[in-house]
């Protein structure tokens, strides 16, 4: 490699480490050339081509136990440290997959790289939680890596229709999970595996991978998520194609908006060419041919749903814990064990969805990408029909439509990123509580309460209960829309279909719920389009105006970006992206010469964002909350608008000269560190003798360890100091 080449092996594992490159402004000129080189053959733009790049199918960011903050002592005292989780990154291949690792000093460490064909999916799955961590016999062979590939390891089986699990210490194949039909996906969590199939759902418990429980009940749709699920910590949120009356939740979706003319138009086109391609169906089926872009798979779709009375846009949330064992089924007949929640989404197919962190709080999209629609769910003890979905926000893409394949939230639940198959990441405020995001609840580097304390004091909430009160109900921002859990027009028009009486959706209130806010249609205050090479990096950043129902764009670049080609056209494909919140890592690529501060990460506002293309480079923007420019006064409940520019960015894509790096791995390696961490630190929360420790582990946190190792003298002194 050339001196100044980014990349360098790496001492620790043996595979490739990749420094950040800043991000600067180039020139017009040079961004063509560069252009040309990465699009154009070499024949016919006269230039070399700079090196060859192996096609990237999918990517992803993964959670394991190599980052997982709540599992590693390393990670407890960040703040103090300054030791912040890496990131861990995932890049399928048409031919292998490869696994990276960013850490706080910036530098991108490849930590597994294979090729054995082409892979669907892949996780490395986490150690299981200390409950059933006494009867895990993949102990010694852990960590593991779950991987769905073209051909499994029996050689008969058909494509796409088995797991293996690889011992990431051994490289070995420790258990193969096989199907009759084809996976689409795989999710994982401290307690089970989740292997989606296209209507259908089975999960494996996370010790000994034995069938815990299986869906047969899924509504599936056209893609990209063939079957669209969310698991978080312990809920698992998958598309019901039914709608029971029994086990509804109060809440669901206060219906659509109202379109726009341009929507109305486009909206009539489309249902023109529907029609037309619906009739060019129905004569191939009578001749028995396909036209082209047709396939036997939705017409097969197209039929089962004529003959099955099936309803799209239905959530189901299920508990994984006490869901019980064999098939879920959510019925007349069935009771509710286990079912956290059931209510209805959308009046589309659900193309996609996905839980915060703590899992309150789940954001679902269908498959016109329109609208994305968070909720915040209330669940109760007894049933699924006594829980409370609320519709916080409307987060408003656009009138045309787009295919949603990545959303993901920041640490802190206040924005949202929802990312599309057209390669753009769209950057939504919002509030953990809901309300209009403000300066005042997006200008400070914590959450903030839901109230200021003037309007605490002043009395403003218990006015607007009192006012709302005497109207019949709370008012909503947008007409035709309720912000009633239960007065909205869809939840009414899928009511109306059955006379059955539901006592928690008439109900005129919940004494146990505080007082909601309104439904808030948002709309984003950042577009970011990834770019198909570093050169031609464009910033698009808001403002977007709440309420103003239109929008306006400030490019901060001084330089004319060069044309862009669509990724359908210019790679035969869909052009997929993956988003991530994480700490800054730009400072090493701005700064060289300077060392990281300790409490460096205290001082932003938003967390930075990282974006990883199909063209195999990740960059970081930077995004600075502040006061709408136009605002004539700045106060508490000012509009906000977000300025986003790139900042670094690391060339992660593989070549073909790149060696494989496969397991066994060395004892210092990352992901083998990281799961002895992890099986340490659970033995000590269980006061266990973990292995290779000389003694007990004495457990300084106990009342027992306290009240044998400090005298009475010493808790006087210390009650002394006690302040109320």
């Amino acid at each position: 490699m050339a001196t100044d080449s980014p990349r360098r092996p790496s001492r620790c594992t043996g595979g490739v480490v990749v420094r950040p490159q800043a991000v600067t402004e180039q020139s017009y000129m040079e961004s063509v050339v560069t252009f040309l080189q990465d699009v154009v053959p070499q024949a016919y733009s006269g230039t070399p081509l700079t090196e060859e790049k192996e096609k990237i199918v999918w990517v992803r960011f993964e959670n394991a136990d190599l980052n997982d903050t709540s599992r590693n002592l390393e990670f407890h005292e960040i703040h103090s440290t300054g030791n912040e989780p890496p990131l861990l990154i995932m890049i399928g291949y048409s031919d292998g997959m490869q696994v990276w690792s960013i850490p706080i000093s910036g530098e991108a460490q490849e930590l597994f790289s294979v090729r054995h064909g082409p892979i669907r999916a892949a996780r490395i799955l986490p150690a299981p939680q200390f409950g059933t961590q006494k009867c895990d016999n993949f102990a010694e062979k852990r960590p593991l890596l779950g991987v769905c590939k073209s051909a499994g390891s029996s050689g008969t089986s058909p494509p796409y229709c088995c797991v293996d699990l690889y011992s990431l210490r051994t490289g070995e194949m420790v258990k193969s999970i096989q199907f009759k039909t084809p996976i689409y996906d795989l999710h994982c969590n401290k307690r089970i595996l989740v292997v989606v199939l296209q209507e259908k759902i089975a999960a494996f418990d996370s010790c000994t991978f034995t069938k815990k429980f299986f869906v047969t009940s899924c509504y599936p749709c056209p893609g990209p998520n063939m079957n669209p699920i969310a698991l978080g910590s312990r809920w698992l949120a998958y598309a019901e194609n039914k709608l029971i009356r029994c086990h509804q939740s109060r809440g669901g979706a206060c219906g659509d908006n109202i379109q726009s003319y341009t929507a109305t138009v486009i909206s009539a086109a489309k249902t023109l060419k529907t029609g037309l391609t619906m009739v060019g169906k129905v004569v191939t089926q009578l001749t028995g041919t396909l036209p082209s872009g047709v396939t036997e798979d939705d017409v097969a779709l197209h039929s089962n749903s004529r003959r099955s009375p099936l309803v799209p846009g239905i959530i189901t949330v299920i508990d994984t814990e006490t869901v019980g064992e064999g098939q879920v089924l959510v019925s007349e007949d069935s009771d509710s064990d286990g079912i956290v929640a059931h209510f209805p989404a959308h009046e589309k197919p659900v193309c996609c969805m996905a839980f915060n962190t703590s899992g309150m709080l789940l954001v679902t999209t269908d498959t016109l990408g329109h609208d994305f629609h968070v909720f915040q769910i209330l669940t109760h003890p007894w049933s699924s029909s006594q829980s409370a979905v609320h519709h916080l926000y409307t987060l408003h893409r656009g009138e045309t439509e787009a295919k949603v394949q990545d959303i993901c939230f920041s640490h802190d639940c206040r924005w949202v990123v929802v990312s599309t198959l057209r390669g753009t990441s769209h950057v939504f405020p919002i509030n953990p509580y809901g309300g209009q995001p403000c300066v005042r609840t997006h200008m400070s580097p914590r959450v903030v309460n839901r109230m200021s304390r003037f309007q605490k004091s002043a009395g403003l909430e218990e006015i607007e209960q009192e006012l709302t009160s005497k109207q019949g109900g709370r008012c909503s921002p947008v007409p035709g829309l309720s912000s009633s859990p239960s007065g909205s027009p869809l939840h009414g028009k899928l009511n109306s279909q059955d006379s059955y009486n539901n006592f928690a959706n008439n109900n005129p209130g919940n004494p146990r719920l505080s007082p909601l806010p309104s439904l808030m249609v948002l709309m984003p205050l950042a577009q970011i389009k990834q770019p198909m090479t570093l050169g031609t990096i464009t910033k698009r950043t808001g403002p977007y105006l709440f309420g103003a129902g239109c929008f306006s764009i400030k490019a901060p670049c001084k330089v004319k970006p060069p044309p862009q080609i669509s990724p359908s056209k210019s790679m035969g494909g869909e052009f997929c992206v993956a988003a991530m919140f994480g700490t800054s890592r730009s400072w090493f690529a701005n700064n060289a010469g300077l060392k990281r501060e300790k409490d460096q990460s205290k001082q932003v506002v938003v967390e930075s964002l990282y974006i990883i293309s199909c063209y195999g480079t990740l960059v970081e923007h930077m995004m600075e909350p502040r006061p709408l420019s136009t605002a004539p006064k700045i106060s508490d409940d000012t509009p906000l608008e977000v300025m986003t520019s790139p900042r670094a960015s690391w060339t992660l894509v593989r070549t073909p000269q790149w060696n494989e790096l496969q397991p066994p791995f060395n004892a210092n390696h990352p992901l083998l560190l990281a799961a002895d961490a992890v099986q340490y630190y659970q033995f000590l929360l269980a006061g266990l003798v973990p292995p290779g420790s000389p003694g007990p582990i004495t457990r300084h946190g106990s009342y027992d360890s306290l009240a044998s190792d400090h005298s009475g003298q010493e808790d006087e002194e210390w009650l002394s100091q006690v302040k109320l």
